[in-house]
């Protein structure tokens, strides 16, 4: 009989790769079709950047009650079975603010998701003692099969299915919501009082991990909103698109699969570090560009402005947040993330109206911003219990 540990590690594995279905459509195409129902670039920023805007809001209160009531699986299934409720509408919006106005909805639905999911398998790991990049590793394939996929199977079609290949996503994910463990805290655990968000966010180290972690994750702006849109203009084929956002992943779960050995070495800090690189060599050469052979190798780069910046923060996040506020602490990193990516999507609309491929040159202050917030992380590091601080 398969052990228990065993047993949780293929469950949260299973969900991370239906979770992630989803967003292999959504990041590479979802710009395409709103362009398809005829948004403009400023427009699609809107709609794209007004999502990540109310996870600012909808995680971190979503997290609250659920570090209080414990019931992380619950929550999961009833928002997953949200999303795929608040999408099916999309199909009747043909101009602006029909589409702006469910796709807040569908938002508010989707944003804790992913920060509980983080929580599940972060405790999973901890109880367990199980490897959390193995399990999230699982993502990541599913992430690269279903962008690569869905680029062939797009080739020469409508638009529309774009919008039918995600509402097949979130019918999976809803179905698979209900693989996961019910973890919960022991019944002795210290009671939460007050706002434990407002005392996380007291604590100055706290706040320089978010700073760091956001300012990385931000980065990815152009890219998400832009990108596939950007390397159709260069003449780049909807398999080659496919592609680039599936090989670039690929690197993601190859780090995954050894980041337990990477961390020896580096630390969640160092990981952060790496990201910072990173993003300062690929942002500045990949607007610049059309050659796929070139644009395969940049993308490889995702290893580390996604695969390291995040593995780094949940390295952080595992060894230094207390379990009894851990899903407010992951919402928070989770809304911290969407606010500067929030920010720098707005940003990008504009600047892809005039400039093009080159608007990827402004995500170059962000990685740098957050190397330098990481170094004051690697001052601070005798101080990284993230405990709340007391009122």
């Amino acid at each position: 009989m398969i052990g228990e540990p065993r047993r949780i590690a293929w469950q949260i594995s299973l969900f991370y790769a239906a979770l992630f279905v989803g967003p292999g459509i959504w990041l590479p195409f979802w710009s395409v079709w709103l362009e398809s129902r005829g948004l403009g670039a400023t427009e699609i920023a809107i709609v794209v950047s007004g999502g990540i805007w109310l996870r600012l809001v909808a995680g971190p209160v979503a997290a609250h009650l659920v570090d209080r009531s414990g019931a992380r699986r619950r929550a999961i299934i009833l928002l997953a079975w949200g999303c795929l409720l608040t999408f099916l509408p999309l199909w009747w919006a043909h101009s602006f603010w029909p589409l702006f106005l469910i796709a807040m909805l569908y938002a508010v639905m989707w944003a804790p998701i992913t920060p509980f999911s983080e929580n599940v398998a972060l405790l999973a790991a901890r109880r367990y003692d199980l490897q959390y990049g193995r399990m999230r590793l699982w993502g990541s394939i599913s992430f690269l099969v279903t962008a690569y996929v869905a680029g062939l199977w797009l080739k020469g079609r409508d638009d529309d299915w774009i919008w039918g290949l995600i509402l097949a996503a979130m019918a999976l994910l809803a179905l698979a919501s209900h693989l996961l463990p019910d973890l919960r805290l022991p019944l002795d655990r210290p009671r939460l009082t007050g706002a434990p968000a407002l005392r996380l966010l007291r604590h100055p180290v706290f706040r320089t991990f978010l700073a760091a972690s956001a300012c990385l994750q931000s980065t990815h702006a152009m890219l998400y909103t832009f990108g596939t849109l950007q390397w159709r203009s260069v003449g780049l084929g909807d398999a080659q698109i496919g592609w680039l956002w599936a090989e670039g992943v690929l690197a993601e779960v190859v780090l995954f699969a050894v980041g337990q050995q990477v961390l020896r070495h580096t630390g969640g800090i160092g990981l952060l570090l790496l990201a910072s690189a990173g993003g300062l060599l690929r942002w500045s050469l990949t607007g610049i560009t059309g050659d796929f052979t070139l644009l395969v190798v940049l993308n490889l780069l995702h290893a580390a402005t996604f695969g390291c910046a995040h593995l780094g923060a949940m390295r952080l996040l595992s060894e230094h947040v207390e379990p009894n506020v851990s899903a407010t602490a992951q919402s928070l990193y989770t809304a911290a993330n969407s606010t500067f990516l929030a920010l720098a999507t707005l940003a990008v609309g504009p600047l892809y109206a005039v400039a093009g491929g080159l608007a990827y040159w402004a995500m170059l202050p962000l990685s740098l911003a957050g190397g330098l917030f990481a170094l004051l992380l690697w001052r601070r590091r005798d101080a990284l219990q993230f405990h709340p601080v007391a009122d």
